[in-house]
């Protein structure tokens, strides 16, 4: 029988997507979900997110049948400003182009029938991950936009945001003070560092609050644990499918350096061979049986 994780103290794990949305795609609480974005996104002159309305507040009625959905969260700020966030927990190594092919769907959404391309609004996905995904770099938070090789923006239209969980954790650089609490509170919500944070930022109070009255509904408790098993689950598989290929690649590769070895030697062999050496001389340089060199000859 399989062991079900324990959220610690009596909190869930903020970082498994079942958990995330609770907090950050609750129509209740769209404060908690603005001062995260304010934390993430810049906007011009200095402005604000004022206001936030969560655009799909239920939980996935088909996480059930599809154990494996995607739980994003979709909202819309007082400025017009289409927002995706995700937390991604299992590193796929398909983070990048999936985050493309999303974005896309957002924007083409937004055209209906008579509508011109000067009314897209502007689109902006935010994706937390709990892995490394740009090793070049140690800054926590990547944004990324469309911009010439010397830098000049192209629009404003699109924004792609990716916020590495781990690096937070290895000393990583974190420009803004509110998005570093913030993952403070992800990597580990009982901490005594977000002890502190919750008596002075009500919306972290608030976050943690969610989690420890979800942890208290049987019903929530266990989509919740339903969710994570399917997430461990699912990294197991990632896992060992990473370490087949892995194998795969070692076996071709020994494979290769076998023969290019044997290759290598059955030149040497030859250019021996032209020079008249001895049989079992060039046999004993190359390693090649006096049958193997006859056949040569």
């Amino acid at each position: 029988m399989k062991k079900r994780t324990t959220a610690p103290l009596g909190y869930m794990n903020p970082k498994v997507d079942f958990a995330f949305k609770l907090i950050f795609g609750n129509k209740d609480y769209p404060e908690i979900t603005k001062s995260l974005l304010n934390s993430i996104i810049t906007l011009p002159d200095g402005q604000q997110i004022v206001d936030v309305e969560i655009q799909n507040p239920n939980i996935d009625r088909r996480f059930k049948d599809d154990k494996y959905s995607i739980m994003d969260i979709h909202a819309i700020t007082d400025n017009n400003i289409l927002v995706n966030i995700e937390m991604q927990m299992i590193n796929r190594d398909d983070m990048i182009p999936r985050t493309l092919f999303y974005m896309s769907k957002i924007i083409a959404g937004q055209l209906k029938s008579g509508k011109d391309y000067s009314s897209l609004k502007q689109t902006i996905c935010i994706n937390f991950v709990d892995f490394k995904l740009f090793n070049e770099n140690n800054y926590v938070h990547n944004e990324f936009c469309y911009r010439t090789e010397k830098g000049e923006l192209l629009t404003n239209l699109t924004q792609i945001h990716f916020i590495e969980l781990p690096k937070a954790e290895k000393d990583g650089i974190i420009d803004n003070e509110m998005l570093k609490k913030w993952i403070q509170f992800l990597n580990n919500p009982s901490s005594k560092e977000v002890d502190m944070l919750v008596g002075e930022y009500s919306e972290i109070k608030k976050a943690r609050n969610i989690l420890s009255l979800a942890n208290l509904k049987n019903k929530i408790r266990n989509m919740y644990y339903a969710r994570e098993e399917a997430k461990l689950e699912k990294a197991s598989w990632e896992g060992m499918k990473k370490r087949m290929i892995q194998k795969m690649k070692n076996e071709i590769m020994e494979q290769g350096i076998a023969e290019g070895t044997h290759s290598a030697k059955l030149e040497m062999a030859r250019a021996m061979l032209l020079d008249k050496e001895p049989l079992d001389k060039i046999s004993r340089y190359t390693g090649l049986s006096v049958a193997e060199l006859q056949e040569l000859e």
